[in-house]
């Protein structure tokens, strides 16, 4: 039996408009008034018991943040580009070699993930998605969730979890704002999790230009 565990989804502004919003129900969207905002979320999946995928708690309203703090500098990743893989892949390792808190919660530092190009094709399916149609959420056009985007790849999974966000240019601004909101902080912090990919697409019409993707499992 699967069990689904939400997180909260936190918005952080980009560009300095007013307020944010964001909430946690069953669908794992992204609501409230977010002109000029990007956001980010989490969610996971757990198969078999209350150990393992996606933290829970924290469920609940939304927040602001760190007006003015996202699009400044640096240079927008390639995600064909293999150096984006390892890039990525040294910074989420980089951040689960140092013990740290996640909200309220410590996470001590968990053992470096590997790159699955199963989960990166996962990852990649739904940031073009998000990209290309102009939406912003943790479940699909085609109601499909991470669960079933890593299923229809072929990985066999135990634990599966998905952290997203938008608007951020380079992969250490997005680093930031996940390890900065507890929810996506204890999914890169989770030692349950053993591999990883992640994927950003970019579509100038949408609203946020760039769209990041990260899936977080453990193979059954």
């Amino acid at each position: 039996m699967r069990i689904f565990s939400l997180l909260l989804l936190t918005a952080l502004t980009v560009t300095g408009c007013g307020g944010s919003g964001s909430s946690s129900d069953n669908s794992g969207g992204f609501n409230g008034d977010n002109t000029g905002n990007s956001g980010s979320g989490g969610n996971g999946v757990d198969d078999g018991g209350n150990t393992g995928g996606g933290s829970g708690g924290d469920t609940g309203g939304g927040s602001g943040g760190d007006t003015g703090g996202g699009s400044g500098g640096g240079v927008t990743p390639d995600p064909n580009d293999g150096t984006f893989a390892e890039q990525m892949l040294t910074a989420v390792n980089a951040a689960r070699a140092v013990g740290r808190n996640c909200g309220t919660t410590f996470y001590p530092a968990a053992a470096p993930l590997t790159w699955d190009t199963k989960l990166e094709d996962a990852a990649r399916v739904h940031s073009g998605n998000m990209a290309n149609y102009n939406f912003f959420s943790h479940t699909g056009l085609d109601g499909k969730g991470v669960s079933q985007r890593v299923d229809d790849q072929g990985y066999s999974w135990s634990a599966v979890a998905e952290n997203i966000a938008a608007g951020q240019q380079t992969i250490d601004i997005v680093m930031s704002k996940w390890l900065d909101s507890p929810g996506h902080c204890k999914n890169i912090m989770n030692s349950n999790y053993t591999q990883m990919g992640a994927a950003s697409e970019t579509n100038a019409s949408s609203q946020y230009n760039i769209y990041w993707t990260q899936v977080f499992a453990r193979p059954r």
